[in-house]
């Protein structure tokens, strides 16, 4: 099987070199919720964000769009992608944009809401931004399935997307400004970071990226799995859904459940439909999702210094380059997740590559991977503004001080 994986390099390379296709085409949008500046300020009371961290400044709408993207570089079939689109109903002056990338889901279905990581994007749209929230391939409203982790099928459509809401706005009579932000949580940590990554390298005439911050994410994919090989998960489907995405990209005439172990062999792969709940699935696995591996495959990994699924892990690791633009990095140490080493080696190997422009930012000691979230997002935040009002790259002293009290009410 992995015997093959320099012939199918080679061949991804030449399609790379070789295919160019036009997408983000904005295929459909429809408004599926405004949320008035009473709703926004009741629900941050609600959740004692206080107003000096966020208040409800205009009304938000929200749009459902759907837009063209492509599957992978090897499969350049043009695929229908969907997602959201959070605008200031007030309409003053130019808005800056900013993609947000979401962390991982498993279910294609995804409802519109003001909890999770939507109200992630309604704080940054009633303050002034015009929001993108790309379901990424596979999920919401779209086709195929999705491919964890994949960095390539990540920033592909989160640049697709910034397409498709650019040509909504003008529908829209929402005028963009010059100014472009991305960030994310988790997962979306990773395609921020590979999303600003693919912009300065292959389309930095038609977007210029004004600050990046990726959130907590893993962003050296092999480190991620082999760190944890041994141990026991928290979310054991997440090997799983690794394996699926290197099958479907690059072996998509082999079946997934040929390395896995029996009852496994039946039983994951069918769960792996975009319609069953984490939950589910991680009760079906052991807690250290190895042993569901066949040996062949998990000694094909440790030994063969050209094992496919190595290969793979180490081509979706998106921390060795040199961005150009502000980027902060947020982490939290005591994330049970996605270990805190990711941000810190992303920082280093980037400052190696000759970068000034990114910084560190721990976002609390003691937080888990949940808590760390909110936390993260407000010193996103705080660093955005700042890149637009030119002020104190920190943030106003008076939110600093409330965030440094809100991490000790809430630290263990």
């Amino acid at each position: 099987m992995n015997k093959h994986f320099p012939l199918i390099l080679a061949f991804c390379t030449l399609c790379i070199s070789s295919s160019v296709h036009a997408t983000g085409k904005l295929l459909s949008y429809e408004l599926v919720k405004s949320y008035s500046t009473k709703e926004l300020g009741d629900f941050w009371k609600k959740n004692n964000i206080p107003k000096l961290i966020l208040t409800a400044k205009d009304s938000v709408d929200v749009y459902e769009l759907t837009y063209e993207t492509k599957y992978t570089d090897c499969n350049p079939q043009p695929v229908i992608a969907s997602g959201l689109f959070f605008v200031p109903h007030l309409k003053k002056g130019k808005l800056p944009l900013l993609c947000y990338d979401h962390g991982t889901e498993i279910r294609k279905e995804r409802s519109i809401t003001m909890n999770g990581e939507q109200s992630l994007c309604l704080g940054f749209a009633t303050d002034g931004y015009a929001v993108a929230f790309p379901d990424y391939v596979g999920l919401g409203i779209g086709e195929k399935d999705q491919l964890y982790l994949n960095a390539e099928s990540e920033a592909r459509s989160s640049v697709d997307m910034l397409r498709a809401v650019r040509d909504l706005s003008i529908i829209l009579n929402y005028e963009l400004s010059d100014k472009l932000f991305i960030t994310g949580y988790s997962q979306g940590g990773h395609a921020a970071m590979a999303t600003h990554k693919l912009i300065q390298e292959q389309f930095n005439e038609e977007f210029k990226v004004t600050a990046s911050s990726p959130m907590s994410g893993p962003y050296d994919v092999y480190f991620s799995v082999e760190s944890g090989r041994d141990k026991e998960y928290t979310y054991p489907v997440f090997l799983m859904m690794l394996v699926k995405s290197y099958y479907d990209t690059k072996l998509p005439n082999n079946r997934m459940r040929e390395v896995l172990k029996a009852p496994y062999d039946t039983i994951i792969p069918a769960m792996l439909d975009g319609c069953t709940s984490f939950s589910t699935i991680n009760a079906a696995l052991p807690s250290i999702p190895y042993k569901v591996l066949t040996d062949d495959f998990v000694n094909d990994y440790l030994h063969n210094p050209i094992s496919g699924f190595k290969q793979y892990l180490k081509e979706n690791s998106v921390y060795n380059w040199k961005p150009e633009a502000p980027m902060q990095l947020c982490y939290c140490n005591s994330d049970e997740e996605v270990n805190y080493k990711n941000s810190l080696t992303a920082y280093e190997t980037m400052v190696q590559n000759g970068s000034t422009n990114v910084k560190l930012r721990m976002s609390g000691k003691k937080f888990k991977h949940v808590n760390c979230a909110l936390f993260a997002a407000v010193y996103t935040k705080m660093f955005f503004d700042a890149q637009l009002k030119g002020g104190n790259k920190k943030g106003p002293i008076g939110k600093r001080m409330l965030i440094d009290i809100g991490k000790l009410a809430v630290e263990p």
